[in-house]
């Protein structure tokens, strides 16, 4: 995987400062057609929950002139029909969008359009979600922080590389590597996309009711996922499904801290 390599201290502004500026907001569709003799530029489709965030990374394609942005969106519905009618070479898409999840819209777009590059962006450096992002079929993944990558993802991306964020990389290759050092009988790597987020909302101490209600799904859903959990990992009862999720969450934590020692 590729990333930025060289970033310039003091002049690297993240993306929430980018946003803290007046920005200008862009229209939702944009020309698709260039006349003359200029080539047209690849086409982004900018989907995310957070509207000021849509509008720093709409700034940011319009200040590169390499990109131009096609349409803007942070419902899942709208975006299927942004994706199919302006056929966007590159989507920028958060993984939480309004009542829906990012990562069933990334493999959506994966399948109806193979060819497209998609890039993640989330709001927190998390490594749990970059490997869903592309086990769904993301090609780059970045955080807010990590805004002035955001022209050269989209070159690397537009070229067939993978790439991951100066953020979250470190947290990336720790987590790699304790997974090598652990124990086979405990793999997470075992569960679903799904299965992985509503485990992860269990370490967090999420109820099944509070989960249902975020995922937009019933009660029994969220207990029959808790089940195929249960079963694929091993675990005799709901309390020990509860402990081995605070661990695996605090050992992600703990590699964080290791590689942000500064953050402690």
């Amino acid at each position: 995987m590729r990333r930025h390599r060289h970033r310039q201290q003091g002049k690297d502004r993240p993306l929430r400062n980018v946003f803290a500026h007046g920005i200008k907001k862009s229209p939702t569709e944009a020309p698709d057609d260039v006349s003359g003799k200029r080539r047209t530029k690849p086409k982004v489709l900018v989907v995310h929950r957070t509207g000021f965030i849509r509008s720093g990374v709409l700034s940011l394609i319009a200040k590169s002139r390499q990109f131009t942005a096609c349409g803007e969106t942070d419902e899942a519905p709208l975006a299927r029909e942004l994706f199919l009618r302006h056929k966007p070479d590159l989507v920028v898409i958060g993984l939480r969008l309004t009542g829906a999840d990012g990562i069933q819209l990334i493999k959506e777009f994966r399948n109806l359009n193979p060819i497209a590059a998609i890039l993640a962006l989330s709001e927190h450096a998390d490594p749990f979600s970059a490997q869903r992002a592309f086990r769904a079929g993301a090609r780059g993944y970045l955080t807010i922080e990590d805004a002035p990558e955001l022209v050269r993802a989209f070159d690397e991306i537009s070229s067939g590389h993978p790439y991951v964020g100066a953020s979250v990389l470190p947290l990336i290759l720790s987590n790699f590597a304790a997974g090598a050092k652990g124990s086979g009988s405990f793999d997470v790597n075992s569960l679903s996309d799904r299965e992985l987020e509503i485990f992860s909302f269990i370490g967090r101490g999420i109820s099944v009711s509070e989960l249902a209600s975020e995922l937009n799904v019933s009660v029994k859903t969220i207990e029959t996922h808790q089940m195929r959990i249960k079963e694929k990992l091993a675990l005799r009862s709901a309390s020990e499904l509860r402990q081995k999720a605070r661990e695996w969450l605090a050992r992600s934590a703990l590699n964080r801290i290791r590689e942000e020692p500064e953050a402690a």
